[in-house]
Protein backbone atom coordinates (compact mmCIF):
# COMPACT_ATOMS: atom_id res chain seq x y z
CA UNK A 1 0.00 0.00 0.00
CA UNK A 2 3.21 2.00 0.54
CA UNK A 3 3.88 2.44 -3.11
CA UNK A 4 0.44 2.82 -4.07
CA UNK A 5 -0.19 5.78 -1.86
CA UNK A 6 3.01 7.38 -3.18
CA UNK A 7 2.22 6.95 -6.84
CA UNK A 8 -1.49 8.32 -6.20
CA UNK A 9 0.22 11.37 -4.23
CA UNK A 10 2.17 11.84 -7.28
CA UNK A 11 -0.46 11.26 -10.16
CA UNK A 12 -2.52 13.71 -8.13
CA UNK A 13 0.12 16.35 -8.05
CA UNK A 14 0.78 16.14 -11.65
CA UNK A 15 -2.83 16.28 -12.13
CA UNK A 16 -3.53 19.36 -10.34
CA UNK A 17 -0.57 20.85 -11.83
CA UNK A 18 -1.46 20.30 -15.60
CA UNK A 19 -5.29 20.98 -14.71
CA UNK A 20 -3.69 24.76 -13.26
CA UNK A 21 -1.81 24.96 -16.26
CA UNK A 22 -5.23 24.05 -18.63
CA UNK A 23 -6.70 26.95 -16.26
CA UNK A 24 -4.12 29.70 -16.93
CA UNK A 25 -4.10 28.85 -21.08
CA UNK A 26 -7.97 29.10 -21.24
CA UNK A 27 -8.42 32.13 -19.58
CA UNK A 28 -5.31 33.48 -21.76
CA UNK A 29 -7.35 31.75 -24.54
CA UNK A 30 -10.68 33.68 -23.28
CA UNK A 31 -9.44 36.75 -23.16
CA UNK A 32 -8.00 36.83 -26.63
CA UNK A 33 -11.59 35.42 -27.56
CA UNK A 34 -13.06 38.28 -25.83
CA UNK A 35 -10.87 41.05 -27.11
CA UNK A 36 -11.19 40.01 -30.63
CA UNK A 37 -15.43 39.21 -30.34
CA UNK A 38 -15.35 42.96 -29.11
CA UNK A 39 -13.29 44.43 -31.33
CA UNK A 40 -14.28 42.55 -34.83
CA UNK A 41 -17.54 40.76 -34.97
CA UNK A 42 -16.57 38.90 -38.40
CA UNK A 43 -13.02 37.36 -37.05
CA UNK A 44 -13.25 33.40 -36.94
CA UNK A 45 -9.32 32.92 -36.02
CA UNK A 46 -10.10 32.06 -32.35
CA UNK A 47 -11.52 28.54 -31.43
CA UNK A 48 -14.34 28.14 -28.89
CA UNK A 49 -12.11 27.24 -25.31
CA UNK A 50 -15.16 25.51 -23.93
CA UNK A 51 -14.01 22.10 -24.56
CA UNK A 52 -10.68 22.95 -22.96
CA UNK A 53 -12.36 24.12 -19.71
CA UNK A 54 -14.60 21.32 -19.66
CA UNK A 55 -10.99 18.92 -19.90
CA UNK A 56 -9.28 21.53 -17.06
CA UNK A 57 -12.26 20.93 -14.41
CA UNK A 58 -12.40 17.19 -15.02
CA UNK A 59 -8.31 16.95 -14.85
CA UNK A 60 -8.45 19.25 -11.26
CA UNK A 61 -11.74 16.92 -9.84
CA UNK A 62 -9.94 13.82 -11.37
CA UNK A 63 -6.33 15.08 -9.08
CA UNK A 64 -8.36 16.20 -6.26
CA UNK A 65 -9.45 12.37 -5.94
CA UNK A 66 -6.24 11.23 -6.78
CA UNK A 67 -4.45 13.00 -4.06
CA UNK A 68 -7.39 12.50 -1.80
CA UNK A 69 -6.85 9.07 -1.78
CA UNK A 70 -2.96 9.16 -1.77
CA UNK A 71 -3.15 11.52 1.30
CA UNK A 72 -5.77 9.19 3.18
CA UNK A 73 -4.12 5.48 2.36
CA UNK A 74 -2.61 3.82 5.81
CA UNK A 75 1.24 4.08 5.99
CA UNK A 76 1.79 0.48 6.73
CA UNK A 77 0.49 -2.39 4.62
CA UNK A 78 -1.43 -5.37 6.70
CA UNK A 79 0.99 -7.41 6.41
CA UNK A 80 3.70 -5.22 8.10
CA UNK A 81 1.19 -4.68 10.88
CA UNK A 82 0.43 -8.36 11.30
CA UNK A 83 4.37 -9.09 11.43
CA UNK A 84 5.00 -6.45 13.88
CA UNK A 85 2.31 -8.29 15.94
CA UNK A 86 3.98 -11.55 15.42
CA UNK A 87 6.96 -10.68 16.65
CA UNK A 88 5.56 -8.62 19.63
CA UNK A 89 3.57 -12.32 20.61
CA UNK A 90 6.84 -14.17 20.14
CA UNK A 91 8.97 -11.92 22.35
CA UNK A 92 6.81 -11.98 25.15
CA UNK A 93 6.67 -15.44 25.19
CA UNK A 94 10.31 -15.65 24.79
CA UNK A 95 11.24 -13.76 27.92
CA UNK A 96 11.32 -15.47 31.01
CA UNK A 97 8.61 -15.16 33.42
CA UNK A 98 8.85 -15.49 37.30
CA UNK A 99 9.16 -18.84 38.59
CA UNK A 100 6.04 -20.96 40.17
CA UNK A 101 5.32 -20.41 43.59
CA UNK A 102 5.16 -24.19 44.99
CA UNK A 103 2.20 -24.92 47.39
CA UNK A 104 3.41 -28.38 48.51
CA UNK A 105 5.87 -29.49 50.75
CA UNK A 106 9.08 -30.66 49.41
CA UNK A 107 9.79 -32.93 52.06
CA UNK A 108 6.54 -34.83 51.30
Amino acid sequence: MKVLKNVFLVLGLLVVAGAGALLIKNAWDLRILYEIAMANKSQPSVGNPTNLVLIGAGLAAAGGVLLGMGIGMPKRTAGAVRHDAIEELQRREATPTEAPVQTADPRA
